[in-house]
């Protein structure tokens, strides 16, 4: 009898065109940061100010449904849209970049599907500014990459998380 490793128990079907869920963790109407408590699924407010509101970028927030739910091991993903949504809201995106950081705890940037295009670089320099304002680059090794970083990263995650996450 033949025995097999399963090493993806979801193999590849989270990357196909690089379409995830985003659940929906924070958006432009809380001045401050909202915390997930997945024992009641909740959504709270907590006393820190949300960077997002202090650096005036209204880009909803969240994380990649399919890698985790915070507070445990997760990634996190902001939506290119100025379109309202409700916490807990989830939303299918195409993920086009991300800001890549030494701490690992990367920030993925994904888009709607009617957007119309594939990667970072295709932004408008107006949503470019605005996502520096968020995360500058301010050491160095960290910056904003497009799809085929994301596309690594993401990749390089689940292969690590694999069996802690699914």
């Amino acid at each position: 009898m033949k025995s097999y490793i399963v090493i993806w128990k979801r193999p590849l079907e989270v990357f196909k065109g690089m379409k995830v869920t985003t659940v929906i963790e924070q958006t432009s109407k809380y001045k401050h940061r909202i915390e997930y408590r997945p024992e009641s699924n909740s959504f709270v407010e907590s006393e820190y100010i949300s960077l997002m509101y202090d650096r005036k970028v209204k880009y909803p927030y969240g994380w990649i449904k399919e890698s985790g739910t915070p507070p445990d091991k997760h990634l996190d993903i902001y939506i290119m849209t100025n379109k309202d949504f409700e916490l807990g809201e989830e939303v299918k995106v195409e993920i086009i970049g991300l800001y890549y950081r030494l701490d690992s705890d990367h920030k993925f940037l994904g888009v709607l599907g009617d957007r119309g295009f594939r990667d970072y670089k295709e932004l408008e320099v107006k949503e470019k500014e605005d996502l520096n304002r968020i995360y500058n680059g301010k050491h160095e090794g960290e910056a904003w990459f497009g799809r085929e970083k994301a596309e690594e990263v993401l990749r390089e995650y689940f292969m690590e998380h694999n069996n802690d996450i699914l």
